[in-house]
This record gives C-alpha cells, sequence and structure tokens, in this order.
C-alpha cells in the first residue's frame, strides 16, 4: 500500500511539473509562436499568389514565332529598366509560357516580370515577391532585429518543441473510458465559451501533433546548425551544400566565349519529360564562369519539386561534377524545407500545412485565454 501511495505520489509530482513547465513556457514564448506560425501560414501559397496576381501574363498565344535568346531578352529588359538587376529567370517547357524574370533594385526592391518570349515584352512585373521576402524574414526573425530575432524565434521554437511533448502529457487521461475518450477525442461545440475554448485548445492540439512536431523539426533543421550538421552527417550529406556548390567553377578565360543560354535550358529540358521548368541564374559580371540552374517540375520561392540543381560551365553549357557530399546536402535541405512549407505534394501538401499552421496559430491564443479565464475570472467556475 506504501508503494502503491508513493506511486501516485510521485506521478501526482510529475503531471505538477509537467503542468507548470506547459504553462510557463507557452506564456513566455505564445507571442512568437503565434507570430512565427502566422507569417508562416500566410507565406505557404506565395507562389501561387504570386502567379494568380499576374495570371493574365502567364501564357501569350503567339508560339508559332521563333523564341528569342535568353540574352536579348536580358539585354531588352535592362534597356527598359536599366535600375534593375536580373537575378534569375523561369524558363517553361511549355511553348506558351512567358519567361518569369526575379530582378531587384540598389535598395532590394524584389519583383518578378513576366515577359513575353517570342517578342522580348514585359507584360507584367508585380512586387508581390518583395513583400513575400519580408514576410520570410519576420518568419526567421531577422525583420526587425537582425540576427538577436532570429536567435529569439530558434528560441521560441525549441519551447514550442517542450510545449508540444508537455501538452500530449497534460491531454492523456488518468483513465481510458468512455466518457474520457469523448472529452478528449470531440470538441463540445454547444457547451459555455470558456468549456469551448478549452476543447479548441485541446482537441486539435492533439490530433496536429505530428504534423506539427514535422513542421517544428524540420525547421529547427533548417536554422540551427548544431541539429542541421547532425542530420547532414546521418545522410552523408555537407552543411552549406549551396556555398560549396556556388564554389564550383572553371578558371576565368578571356579568349574564350559562353555557350548561348538556349542551348543551357534545352540541354536541361532534354535530360527527362517530367522537367517542366528551367531554372538559370543571371551572372552579374563575365568574370563569373558557371551557372546556378534548377530543373524541375515546379520551382517556387523556396521548394523545389522532384527536381535538382546543376552548376553549368559557361563556356561549354555542360554540366560540371558536384561532389557527392554536396549533393546529398543539397538534397536534404530541399526535403527538409519542402516538408517545412507544404511544397512537398503540390496543393494536398500545402492544405494540409495550412491547416497545421492554422492549429499551431490558434494553440498559443487558447492557452492563453485558458490560463487568463482560470486566473482573473471566477475560479469556481466548473467546466460544463
Amino acid at each position: 500500500m506504501k508503494m502503491l501511495e508513493k506511486k501516485k505520489k510521485q506521478k501526482s509530482s510529475w503531471r505538477k511539473i509537467n503542468s507548470w513547465l506547459h504553462l510557463w513556457l507557452g506564456l513566455s514564448s505564445g507571442i512568437i509562436v503565434f507570430i512565427v506560425s502566422l507569417s508562416g501560414v500566410l507565406f505557404i501559397f506565395c507562389d501561387d499568389i504570386i502567379d494568380g496576381l499576374a495570371y493574365k501574363s502567364l501564357y501569350v498565344e503567339n508560339v508559332e514565332k521563333q523564341k528569342m535568346a535568353p540574352e536579348e531578352i536580358l539585354k531588352s529588359y535592362k534597356k527598359e529598366f536599366p535600375e534593375r538587376k536580373a537575378i534569375y529567370f523561369i524558363a517553361y517547357r511549355d511553348s506558351s509560357r512567358t519567361i518569369k524574370l526575379a530582378s531587384s533594385t540598389k535598395e532590394r526592391d524584389l519583383q518578378f516580370s513576366w515577359i513575353d518570349p517570342y517578342t522580348g515584352k514585359v507584360l507584367d512585373s508585380g512586387k508581390a515577391y518583395d513583400y513575400f521576402y519580408i514576410l520570410a524574414h519576420i518568419h526567421s526573425g531577422m525583420m526587425p532585429f537582425g540576427k538577436a530575432g532570429n536567435l529569439i524565434v530558434e528560441i521560441s521554437i525549441w519551447i514550442f518543441l517542450i510545449e508540444l511533448i508537455t501538452g500530449v502529457i497534460l491531454w492523456w487521461p488518468k483513465k481510458w473510458n468512455k466518457g474520457t475518450k469523448k472529452q478528449n477525442f470531440t470538441i463540445k461545440w454547444k457547451a459555455s465559451f470558456k468549456r469551448l475554448n478549452y476543447d479548441l485548445h485541446n482537441v486539435p492540439g492533439f490530433y496536429n501533433l505530428l504534423p506539427a512536431l514535422l513542421i517544428t523539426i524540420t525547421g529547427l533543421i533548417i536554422v540551427n546548425k548544431p541539429l542541421n550538421r547532425t542530420t547532414q552527417m546521418l545522410f552523408d550529406g555537407m552543411p552549406k551544400a549551396y556555398k560549396h556548390l556556388r564554389e564550383i567553377k572553371p578558371e576565368y578565360d578571356a579568349t574564350k566565349t559562353f555557350t548561348p543560354l538556349g542551348h543551357v535550358v534545352d540541354d536541361l529540358f532534354s535530360k527527362n519529360k517530367s522537367i517542366k521548368q528551367v531554372k538559370i541564374s543571371v551572372p552579374s559580371k563575365d568574370s563569373i564562369t558557371s551557372l546556378l540552374a534548377v530543373a524541375a517540375q515546379d520551382i517556387g520561392l523556396k521548394g523545389v519539386q522532384n527536381g535538382r540543381s546543376y552548376i553549368i560551365n559557361r563556356y561549354t553549357g555542360k554540366e560540371m561534377e558536384i561532389p557527392v557530399k554536396v549533393m546529398n546536402g543539397l538534397a536534404v535541405d530541399s526535403w527538409a524545407m519542402n516538408l517545412h512549407i507544404g511544397f512537398w505534394a503540390g496543393w494536398l501538401g500545402k492544405l494540409f500545412t495550412l491547416l497545421v499552421g492554422l492549429i499551431c496559430t490558434a494553440l498559443p491564443v487558447t492557452g492563453f485565454l485558458i490560463w487568463y479565464g482560470r486566473t482573473y475570472k471566477n475560479k469556481n467556475v466548473q467546466l460544463k
């Protein structure tokens, strides 16, 4: 009997500690988690919104003409917009699609332009790219606090991870019976506001546990250097693979000429029929002897679906060999980002991630209301 009572006391003490951790960690990080989750939710459909705003300029009709060379299009764009610097362009297998060109100014001012590949005419330009750039930096904490904000967000993500674990421990019924199952797995919609809010915190929080853990852990893999290094090591990859990729280039030779960009685009499309889009970086000066290219089914601001990166020798127009560790590192970074932003399964993946993100956004709010109701309202009011 004494041993039984001792175990009960230990369980009771553990539940109190767990409850205390869940409460105060949640209150200390709630506003940051809310901002990070909300900004993440708003970012999910960024590519669809960017293209949707320019839907009238995504396609052209004069597809029987000869396409202009990318160099001619870039030259024409620079002549029309001398203050802007081209960053990269995306070409499409579909001959009726326009060229999508990303550019910036010295003040940043990022924007996309949609260009007729047959005439070089700029059909539309939009600043949504810049808005989503700002949103992504709010999500990471870089705006407005720089590296300090980045650290605050990272700490809050770790806290949120602990919150998910302590939350499911609090949710777990002491006894499993018909009544506790109904209470823990269903929302009582016709209950009082206090009870409804309690259910909206507990029930969706439980169902959201695994996908929320996935998004949280992939977010930590992206921002936390030790965790990123460990993950890369497990998959035989290399941290900062993108930086190493940019270092692969042939020596500059002023006597040689560069292969036309159109040949590079055609060669990448010929590698696989599933490739629908090709992204090519635009060198800022002639001394840059390599091109960063991506060939994929779908290319977004952050995600790449069913594709891979290439380094192209500008003199030969052919891909250069990339070390296995660098390729593995790029693959780890890619799947971590795709899982984090819902880019892994098209619209279905985005909708799923949107739902998960909305629940994560709501958890700090409903949790705060539970605490506020218990602390400042009538403490004798029982849940009905």
